[in-house]
This record gives structure tokens, sequence and C-alpha cells, in this order.
């Protein structure tokens, strides 16, 4: 299938608008999961979270699909990034309370946590949805980034930094078909994936961003949206990861020649978190690592992402994923298989 197969195929209407959409002049109304089914409710005071498991399997990090036409989609919000590209047609959104009319070529960037509703497209609006785990921008993407403080910005706040705001980035560019090509790609990939799609969505996305970042700075409105400069960040969650299992706090700091409280207050500033916080964080990303892809013993998994006290190894294990290391082994060994 090409590019031209796949813009003719999203305009038929596929089975999820098939049992969940009403019609033009009667769209449904959807805000609640019960289980795996929406459920109609046409007023909704609170707003609904939208699990992650709804939307990925346990080994996505990214997952595409075509916004259902006809279906009014009431204030919700979830744990996860998600863009909106509008193909075709346009998007109607309620954002934080503030109405947002996309065009076709726009794309909104919506943070983790933003409140948000959607009214009924029609059957000429053709709006992808691109829906990213936090977990996705590591700090190896986020150091391919670091020269675009745009995103490099929104990222790191959106992983690291808990937060009262909740943001979004409306990205406007009708003249160019840079990124629609970029997207469809990607789509194509995703839908009908062969030999390393994987590795190729990678690709496309990362391709996407820096398009997202040429868009922005070409246009005059962020002349008046300043972005505060996260290079520096990256760098030093690139530097943590890599030396994740020797890291002192001491060491990290004469490395970009720092005074050890001017590290603690640089990291606690931009990211809330403390040094150790992320020591701890970046340890215990690696040992899951192991623990999926090798048969190391627990206690050698300890040793090896830094950890001379098994206990204590344990105790911070339960902390971040509420498992044992030998639970969280099987749990995920068996969803790999």
């Amino acid at each position: 299938m090409n590019a031209t197969l796949l813009e003719k195929q999203l305009k038929i209407m596929n089975s999820f608008e098939q049992k969940y959409s009403g019609t033009p002049e009667k769209p449904n109304s959807f805000s609640t999961l019960i289980g795996s089914e929406l459920v109609l409710s046409p007023q909704n005071e609170v707003p609904d979270v939208v699990p992650t498991e709804y939307f990925f399997k346990p080994e996505q990090n990214v997952v595409f699909l075509k916004h259902p036409r006809y279906i009014k989609f009431s204030t919700h919000s979830h744990s996860f990034i998600e863009m909106n590209y509008v193909l075709s047609g346009t998007c109607k959104q309620m954002i934080n309370g503030k109405e947002v009319m996309l065009k076709e070529g726009d794309l909104c960037l919506l943070d983790t946590n933003v409140t948000h509703a959607i009214d009924q497209a029609g059957e000429n609006d053709i709006v992808i949805n691109i829906m990213i785990r936090t977990s996705y921008f590591d700090s190896a993407l986020l150091r391919r980034l670091s020269g675009n403080d745009l995103l490099t910005d929104f990222f790191v706040n959106t992983i690291y930094k808990h937060k009262e705001d909740s943001r979004y980035i409306i990205f406007s560019k009708h003249s160019t078909s840079k990124l629609r090509e970029l997207i469809l790609q990607a789509l194509l990939e995703y839908s009908n994936p062969q030999l390393c799609s994987k590795e190729a969505i990678n690709s496309y996305m990362l391709l996407i961003f820096t398009e997202l970042v040429r868009i922005y700075h070409d246009s005059p409105h962020n002349i008046d949206q300043p972005v505060m400069k996260k290079g520096i960040i990256s760098e030093i969650l690139d530097y943590m990861e890599k030396n994740y299992d020797t890291l002192t706090l001491d060491k990290t700091a004469e490395y970009f020649h720092f005074h050890p409280n001017h590290l603690t207050r640089l990291l606690k500033t931009n990211l809330n978190k403390t040094f150790i916080d992320l020591s701890h964080q970046l340890k215990i990303k690696n040992a899951c690592t192991m623990l999926e892809n090798t048969d190391l013993t627990v206690d050698q998994i300890a040793n090896k992402t830094g950890y001379t006290n098994i206990t204590f190894f344990y105790k911070t294990f339960k902390k971040f994923h509420g498992v044992t290391p030998a639970k969280y082994r099987k749990e995920n060994q068996r969803l790999n298989q």
C-alpha cells in the first residue's frame, strides 16, 4: 500500500466508527470508559481519565490511530502525550477550557494531563492521532533533540517535572507537505508492519519532531513565546544514564564544571527531582532491562546497577514498581514471549 491508497482508505468508515459513531445529524457523545467499552454520556461534569492500556499494548511506545468521526468526546485527560494532525477538514477542541480550531495541515501537541474535549468530526474531517508514552523520551532521544529548545523544554518538563499547569503547542504550516508526508509514511509502517518497522517508525518520529521545530521557528508567534534553554539538562541526563552504575553528585558536578550545590539546584528547579531521585530512577530502569532480557540473578543485576546493599535494592525496586524484581521478571518475560 502507498500513501495515496492509505488516504483513500482513511476516508472509509473503519470498524471502530461503525461500532461507536452516530450520524452527521445526531453524533454520539462519549465520555466514560467501562472496561474496554465507551459509554454514552452526553454530559460529564468530572473529566474522565483515559487509561494508557486502552490504547497501548505492553510493548508499544507509539500508537497511530484515525480519529473517529460523528462522535463528541467530552472532557478527558491521559498520562501519555498526544499529537493530533489534521490531514483534511478541521478539528475543533476545547483545551484547558479554551476553544481551539485546527485546520488542514495543523498539528496540536498535547502535554500529559491536559483536559480537552473534542467536537464531532465530519465526513471529510480526517485527523490522525499519535499517542506517545512518556517513557519513549529517554535521555538518548532528548540528546538528539537538545539543539531544539522548544521540544526539549516541552518533553523534559512532561517527563520529569510534576507540575500544576499542562501545556499544548499548535504548529500551523499549511504550505508544506513534508510533515504530511512523514506522518503518512509513519502511519503506513504502523498499519502494515514489516521487517524493521519499529526502527522505521522511530526514525520517522525523530524526523517529525525535527520538522515541527522548523515549522515553529518559521512561525511569527514564536517570538512572543520564549522557551527555556534545556540543552544542558539533556546533556546532564545523558551523562547520568551512561554512568548510572557509578554515579555520584561530586563526579557529575565536576564533569560539568559545576559546584555540587549548583547542580542540585539546577536539577531541582528544572526537573523537580533531586540528584538521588534521578540516580535511582536510572538504576532501576536499567535493572528492568536486565530482568527482561538476561538470565542474570537478581543479586548480579543489583551489583551491575551500582547497588552494594541488596536489601536496599529490593526496597527501592518495589518503591518504583510495586513488586519484587523476581515478580517483575516473571510478568514481563511472559509478555515478551
